[in-house]
This record gives structure tokens, C-alpha cells and sequence, in this order.
């Protein structure tokens, strides 16, 4: 199977790079503080490494590191400039460093050990489109080039290992020079791999694909071949409950690695354990549910089919209705304001009050109860050892409030457009009040024709991001779904649960009855709810409550408002 893109053993040597590769280290060592936001990490770009992947990230090194392999053959390493103005001409290479510059900023796993472990290596599997999600939601921009590398990246997933003892023993071959100036070869289509057809098989190409459609990289039209045949082979059922694990990881906060490694013991449970099978497969000595390795599968098809169609339109532009960012913005200072009103609020409400509560004890201080007395006489006389406690006084004990868990589902399709920018605010507000009051979590997502997050549980966004509202769809159920299992929204004690709902709710049937059987059932857990509309005439799914805000820029105040109410409901 591949190598991996994070490396815990910082033994393995690296090769130096020389001449032109050291300029292009170098330059990309400069780029990647901005691209990761660490400040102290050291790129190497020259053939032969990455240590058996494209890429990988060695934490322990604070190091990156990139085969040049990756360039198109024939590429004059004199004309690689290294830099983000370069990155044009070489989309896939820089691709394949943002992806690590991802994985340095937003894999942090407590214990690199339990990384070997049956859970450790599906939530490796998870963490690729978490990390990036995680960074489109700080660079908006990055999605071009994560889309870039896809190919770069995806493919060697699907492939069996390289023969030890064939031409490119201890790393790839570097590129062939082509004469100064040259362009760069168009790429040629994606060769189907030679993929088996079972369960960890396809296990794999929905988190690789399919998650990142969910996350908002890749298109669904793009991996809906993928989903077809994965959905044969897993079955529709288990197909659902893998994406229902695979959306909760990637709304997991970076460097929860107990719930990351909680979601990969459900996805390897769900699996099953057919990977030794698989790799038997693409050794060419298994039999398994398909064809050997030299054979091609609807599955290894379906994969070039996707990474085909991505590899055309890098920058996704011919994606209808894509639920995308728009870009980020500096917080206003209203906004910052509100913020700072809302987490004061949170805090207060959080206090503990002072209940009065009675304590008895057998002697002083207290008043005294004549029937406790008697009975304390009673057992003495009995020359039995007095139980009773007749004195009793009032204290007033500190019962601290829950903290707020607070779920915020946008809709953003085309008739919700005049609520994009306040949602986007709102959004920003929450994260950043709930990241200053301990024990507070929430999560905004939009939602239209697939579910894509604002903000992730326990961090505190530094600029507000945008979006626009035209899709044509609504997919509402997945997005309670995800706020469901990222929150624990049905999971009673912990906290005060609240989810709330930005939409006109005009939703195809179907989503409506789902939609109302899944807010039953966290209403009859507990779970608080809020539905927002824009107009009177808008009916909320029951048994929401429905409020209308005829000004969008109320929104924050209102949910703000029911956020209070919830925590102190008297």
C-alpha cells in the first residue's frame, strides 16, 4: 500500500538537494509559513523525496518534504521558480505542498504511536480530507491547488507498492531536463488502477473522493461514478453510515485525536477486515472478490473517471451549485464588538448560583428536631449506636449552569441569498465567543447541494469567511447530521443543546420527512431548537419554533438571544 503523508521517524534519512533543487527548497521554505502559518518549517523539493508518497510531514523535523517527480517529465528544473507566482505553471506540485502545509498546520495527534493501530490507521484515512477542509476554511484560495494535486495524490492510494528491486529503488527517477523555456507536457489521462473490488477497497476511495466532495474540494457530479460503485459494492446502508463517520471527522477540531481515533474504530469496525485481503490482491497471490492485480475493475475505472474530470476543470468552475467559500474578510468592529458582548454574556450565564440546600448532622450547628432527638435518645437507651441526625441547617451550594453546545445549519440556496453576509457574521461571532467561555462548542455549517463548515468546535476563526447563496438544492438532513455527531447534539447530560436553522425550508419532500424525523428525535433527547426564516409565509419543519426576522442583520442577536434563554431558561 502507499507510503504515508505523515512521518513519525525522523532516523530515515533525506536526500540533500543540489544545484537548481536547493534554489527551489529554498524558496519554497519561504512560501510555506504563509500557506501553513508555522513559522519554523524546512521544505525540500528534489528527486527521490518524500520518502515513498509525493509528500510527506515530518513533525518531528518541523520538516516537508517533496518528490520532484511530481513535475511533468521533462521539466527543466531552471525553469521552476518555487514560488507562489510559479505555481500557475506547476499547479499539482504546489498542490501537493499545501496539502502537507495542511497536514503541518492542522494534523496534531497527541500520540504518534497509536497511529500503527487498527483506529490509527482509518483516522489517517479521515484526516486527508479533514486537513483539508480545515484549510480551504482559513485559504479559501487553496482549493484550486488541492484540486490541482488531486491526481498527484488520490492515484498512488489505489496502487500496489513499487518492485524493490525494479529501476526506481530509493525513490522515484528524477525528471528528464527538457531544453530551457520548454512548456510543461499536457497531462495525459488518468490510467484506470488496478483496483479490487472489496469492502476496504471501496472503503478507501469514499474517503478519499467522496469525503472530499463533502468537504467542498472535489464536485459531486465529479465522484459520482465513484459512489456508484461504491454503493455496490458496501450496499446503500453502510455506504451511509461511512459518510456519516467521514462528515463528523471533518468537523473535528485539530488535535482531537480521541474522537478522530473513536471514528476510525467505527470506520474499521464497519469495514471489516478484508486489507490483508486486499493487499494479497494487489501482491497478485489473492483470489479475493476481484479481479488481480493486472486486471482493471468498475471500481479502478470509476477513480480515473473522477480524477479525469477533476484534472480538466482545476478550478471547479463548470460545478453547479457548489457550496463554496467565497473568500475571507478582516472582522468589523461591530462584529468584534458583538462578539465580545456575546462571550461576556455566555460567561455570566455560566456562574454557578447559589442554591439552598439542606444538611443534616447529629450535633450543633442547626435547629434542633424533637423526632430526631427522641430517636437518637431511643437508640441509646437500646445501647445501639445512634444514627439519627437531629440538628439540620440551610447552606447555599454553587451549582454551576452547563456549558452551551450550539449547532448553526445556513441554507444557502438562492432564495436565502440576502442572508448570506449576516449568517457569515453570525458565524464568526459564535466560534469566536464560545472559543473564550471554557466548556463552550459550536459549529456553523451551510448547507445546499452538499454540507460544507464555517467553523469548527473549539476554534476561534481570525477572519470571517464569506459565501454565496446559489444552489439549487438542499441537502438538510446531511447537515444535521454532521452538527449531530460534531456536537453530540442527541446525546443527553454534558451540556444544553441547541440547534439552530437559517432556511425558508423550502426543501424537496423527502429532506422535509427526514428532515422532521431527525428534529424529533433530538428535540425528544432534549436538544433545543431555533428555526430563523426570512418571511412570514415560511413554514419551519416541526417541532422547531419558528422565528421571522424581517432584517437579516438581526441575526446574530436573535440566536444569541435563544442561546441565553436556553442556558438560563428561567
Amino acid at each position: 500500500m502507499p507510503a504515508e503523508h505523515i512521518h513519525t521517524d525522523p532516523t530515515i534519512p533525506a536526500p540533500t538537494p543540489e544545484g537548481e533543487w536547493l534554489r527551489i527548497s529554498a524558496a519554497m521554505t519561504a512560501e510555506i509559513a504563509a500557506i501553513s502559518g508555522c513559522k519554523d518549517l524546512v521544505v525540500t523539493c528534489a528527486p527521490g523525496a518524500g520518502r515513498g508518497a509525493p509528500g510527506v510531514h515530518i513533525p518531528s523535523l518541523a520538516a516537508i518534504e517533496i518528490d520532484a517527480a511530481i513535475l511533468p517529465e521533462g521539466t527543466d528544473p531552471a525553469t521552476v521558480t518555487g514560488t507562489a507566482w510559479g505555481a500557475w505553471d506547476y499547479p499539482a506540485l504546489w498542490g501537493v505542498l499545501t496539502h502537507e502545509g495542511a497536514h503541518a498546520a492542522h494534523t496534531h495527534w497527541d500520540s504518534p504511536t497509536t497511529m500503527s493501530s487498527r483506529a490509527g490507521r482509518a483516522a489517517m484515512l479521515l484526516e486527508e480530507a479533514r486537513i483539508e477542509a480545515a484549510q480551504t476554511g482559513r485559504r479559501p484560495t487553496d482549493r484550486r491547488w488541492l484540486r490541482a494535486s488531486a491526481t498527484t495524490l488520490i492515484l498512488p492510494a489505489f496502487l500496489p507498492d513499487p518492485d524493490p528491486d525494479g529501476e526506481a529503488e530509493g525513490g522515484a527517477l528524477p525528471p528528464v531536463p527538457a531544453p530551457p523555456g520548454s512548456a510543461p507536457v499536457p497531462p495525459a489521462p488518468t490510467p484506470a488502477p488496478p483496483v479490487p473490488m472489496t469492502r476496504a477497497a471501496a472503503a478507501r476511495a469514499a474517503a478519499l473522493l467522496l469525503a472530499r466532495a463533502d468537504a467542498g474540494i472535489l464536485g459531486p457530479t465529479e465522484t459520482a461514478p465513484v459512489e456508484t460503485v461504491c454503493e455496490a459494492i458496501l450496499g446503500a446502508g453502510d455506504l451511509a453510515a461511512l459518510r456519516r463517520i467521514w462528515q463528523a471527522a471533518t468537523a473535528t477540531a485539530d488535535g482531537d485525536t480521541a474522537t478522530m481515533l473513536r471514528l476510525g474504530e467505527q470506520w474499521a469496525d464497519l469495514v471489516g477486515d478484508d486489507e490483508e485481503e486486499t493487499d494479497r490482491v494487489f501482491a497478485g497471490t489473492g483470489t479475493g472478490t476481484g479481479p488481480a492485480l493486472d486486471g482493471v475493475t468498475p471500481l479502478g475505472e470509476a477513480i480515473a473517471e473522477a480524477l479525469d474530470a477533476i484534472t480538466a476543470d482545476p478550478h471547479g468552475h463548470s460545478l453547479d451549485g457548489e457550496t463554496l467559500t467565497a473568500g475571507t474578510r478582516p472582522p468589523t468592529r461591530v462584529e468584534r464588538t458583538a462578539a465580545g458582548t456575546l462571550a461576556r454574556a455566555l460567561r455570566r450565564a455560566a456562574v454557578p448560583e447559589r442554591v439552598p440546600v439542606t444538611v443534616t448532622s447529629p450535633t450543633p450547628p442547626g435547629r434542633l428536631r424533637m423526632r430526631g432527638a427522641l430517636a437518637a435518645d431511643a437508640q441509646r437507651a437500646a445501647g445501639a449506636l445512634p444514627t439519627a441526625r437531629p440538628f439540620t441547617r440551610t447552606r447555599h451550594k454553587k451549582i454551576p449552569n452547563p456549558p452551551l453546545r450550539l449547532g448553526i445549519a445556513v441554507d444557502v440556496s438562492g432564495s436565502m441569498r440576502t442572508f448570506a453576509k449576516p449568517a457569515a457574521s453570525t458565524a464568526w461571532i459564535t466560534a469566536t465567543a464560545a472559543a473564550a467561555v471554557p466548556g463552550t462548542h459550536t459549529q456553523t455549517v451551510i448547507f445546499g447541494r452538499y454540507v460544507r463548515a464555517l467553523s469548527h468546535p473549539g476554534a476561534a476563526p481570525q477572519k470571517v469567511t464569506v459565501f454565496e447563496a446559489n444552489d439549487g438544492t438542499e441537502v438538510f438532513t446531511q447537515a444535521v447530521d454532521l452538527l449531530t455527531a460534531s456536537l453530540g447534539l442527541d446525546r443527553p447530560g454534558g451540556g444544553i443543546r441547541l440547534l439552530v436553522v437559517l432556511s425558508d425550508g423550502k426543501f424537496l419532500t423527502t429532506e422535509k420527512e427526514q428532515g422532521e424525523v431527525r428534529l424529533r428525535r433530538l428535540a425528544s433527547s432534549g436538544c433545543h431548537l431555533l428555526w430563523i426564516t426570512p418571511d412570514e409565509t415560511n413554514s419551519p419543519i416541526p417541532p422547531a419554533p419558528g422565528i421571522t426576522l424581517d432584517t437579516p442583520a438581526t441575526t446574530a442577536a436573535a440566536i444569541a438571544h435563544a442561546a441565553l434563554r436556553a442556558l438560563r431558561p428561567s
